[in-house]
């Protein structure tokens, strides 16, 4: 029978726990709770107040009938931070302290003061080259040592601390079909965007948004008649307050709180709506760069769908908005798979799904301890390896004796036949000669060439670029180009499309330095009708065939001396 330890993630706002199996593949959650997080008691994964949060745990836990003594820990915070590394091929035994070696050159801090713990993600195999791919991260003691002391209070023993990013991980990569998908976790204060590929992650990054923006937003417009954030969020999964373009095209959909006539006459519902979905626009488009950033790191792989989870999934519209503006089709988690539930637990989706994190960090967590912890259990296992190695030394030493003489023979005839080889190879000097000459002239044609190239020869592919990029009521009035720099004047509909505008243009390889020095609105009637604006950039060229196979040489190179250096 599989272990059952108590997971729980202690949030900004709400704290949840589960009863579940521990490190199985497929658990099996055998009680849930949550309740409030009192305000003032967390900051950014700390818990202030210990006193009073490890009170609530104890008298919830009685309340729920849960007598485990073993907790498992999921924390989300901005301090600990997190990489995504390639590691040569090790055998698991020596994969610590390869990572304790290494650390230093992937975060820039005083590693005496942070605790290291990983994920490996997959084996990649290269040819004849293995490597591992993992998610390292750095934890400081003090947030380690802070649910230790914890745990203490509530009378209780860490079994293992987890990452909120690798327990939603261990979760969603569960639920995701065959080829390249995106997973986007938008929860109340961040957004977790995930590139998955079956049941491996290959990319994740943090947005430091979440529903709360969204919230706050639609609190600061009385039109809404929101009383509090519970009201808001309810009248975001109840109406439709959401376009379903940033460009504000679709027909305003009718709620039950504001009736059809009162949506049309009222001006400021409509800007009311605008605003709420420039605050769910601001997610999108974070999204957005960060998929534009899985496409250059990997050119070859098509994304097939994008799964929403996480409070966000609840906000009515929201799939529409991401799926006509990503041109992907998108997704809602509907239940759980290869996690079984309780029946008084088996409730409702948005029951099962705001677990996700305490249910994924009992699956496979990251695994921080304390340091004390790690180098007594260290020592422990030195004693027993000094043990070993001295009762097998004077084996050894007899075996050495017995075989030493014939190894010596055997030295000094592959001495000799070293020798020979040595003397096969001077030809190699002729060959290093003639390459030193063959490369001293690439470089000599690959200068010309470069002192012969001009940045205008390039105009017809910026036009092409810019007339697939620029957003479809955007148009542009004049452009000017220098050998520097390019001038646009651009009119439009809508703020927000400059904001998309930019987005797009992070794609034009002909461009860089992009600047909006300002916007300026026609006034028609009291209502801006019409925006203009200038855009500024530095006019560069494409490299040609040439200078890109030197740059991918280059690369491969540094890579390489990386790898065998820093990882």
């Amino acid at each position: 029978m599989a272990k059952k330890v108590l997971s729980i993630e202690i949030g900004q706002q709400v704290t949840k726990a589960v009863v579940i199996d521990f490190l199985k593949k497929n658990p099996h959650v055998y009680n849930a709770f949550s309740f409030d997080t009192p305000e003032g008691v967390m900051e950014d994964g700390y818990v202030k107040d210990k006193d009073r949060m490890a009170q609530l745990l104890r008298e919830q836990m009685k309340d729920n009938g849960v007598k485990e003594k073993e907790v498992v820990f999921s924390i989300a915070s901005s301090k600990i931070a997190s990489r995504e590394v390639t590691v040569p091929y090790v055998p698991e035994k020596n994969l610590d302290n390869l990572i304790n070696a290494t650390a230093q050159d992937y975060f820039p801090v005083n590693m005496d003061e942070y605790t290291l713990a990983y994920n490996v993600l997959e084996t990649v195999k290269e040819k004849d080259k293995k490597s591992l791919k993992l998610l390292l991260l750095a934890a400081p003691d003090s947030l380690i040592q802070n649910y230790y002391s914890l745990a203490d209070l509530m009378g209780v023993r860490v079994e293992s601390i987890d990452y909120y990013g690798n327990g939603s991980m261990q979760v969603l990569q569960k639920h995701i079909g065959s080829g390249y998908s995106v997973c986007v976790q938008i929860g109340s204060l961040n957004t977790m965007v995930s590139v998955l590929k079956e049941n491996q992650q290959i990319m994740q990054r943090t947005i430091p948004y979440g529903t709360n923006t969204i919230i706050e937003t639609m609190l600061a417009h009385p039109a809404l008649e929101c009383r509090d954030e519970t009201d808001a969020m309810e009248m975001l999964c109840r109406e439709n307050v959401v376009y379903s373009t940033l460009d504000y095209e679709d027909e305003t959909v009718r709620g039950t709180r504001i009736s059809e006539d009162q949506w049309k006459r009222s001006g400021q519902s409509r800007e009311a709506r605008k605003a709420v979905t420039d605050a769910v626009g601001g997610i999108l488009l974070s999204v957005i760069r960060v998929v534009d950033y899985f496409g250059s790191r990997y050119p070859d792989c098509q994304l097939g769908y994008i799964y929403i989870t996480g409070m966000g999934v609840k906000i009515r519209g929201l799939d529409t908005l991401f799926e006509r503006e990503m041109d992907l089709p998108v997704r809602k988690l509907e239940k759980l798979t290869n996690i079984t539930f309780s029946r008084g637990f088996a409730r409702s989706l948005q029951d099962q799904t705001e677990y996700i994190a305490a249910i994924g960090a009992a699956i496979e967590p990251v695994g921080f301890s304390l340091k004390e912890l790690k180098n007594k259990q260290g020592r422990a296992a030195s004693m027993r390896t000094v043990k070993i190695i001295l009762a097998g030394s004077v084996v050894v030493a007899v075996a050495l004796v017995a075989v030493g003489w014939f190894r010596l023979v055997g030295a000094n005839k592959e001495n000799e036949n070293l020798k020979m080889e040595k003397q096969s190879l001077q030809s190699i000097n002729q060959v290093y000669t003639a390459n030193e000459q063959a490369t001293k002239k690439f470089e000599d044609a690959a200068a010309l060439h470069v002192a012969t190239s001009t940045k205008n020869q390039n105009l017809v592919a910026l036009i092409e670029q810019l007339q697939k990029k620029l957003p479809k009521q955007m148009q542009v009035s004049t452009l000017q180009s220098t050998e520097d720099k390019v001038t646009l004047t651009i009119t439009t509909k809508t703020k927000i499309s400059v904001a998309k505008m930019l987005v797009e243009f992070e794609g034009i390889d002909l461009l860089t330095n992009v600047n909006v020095a300002s916007i300026t609105g026609e006034d028609n009637d009291g209502k801006v009708g019409k925006y203009t604006f200038s855009v500024t950039a530095d006019y560069t060229q494409l490299p040609t065939k040439e200078e890109k196979d030197v740059s991918l040489d280059e690369a491969d190179t540094t890579t390489t001396d990386t790898t065998q250096t820093a990882q």
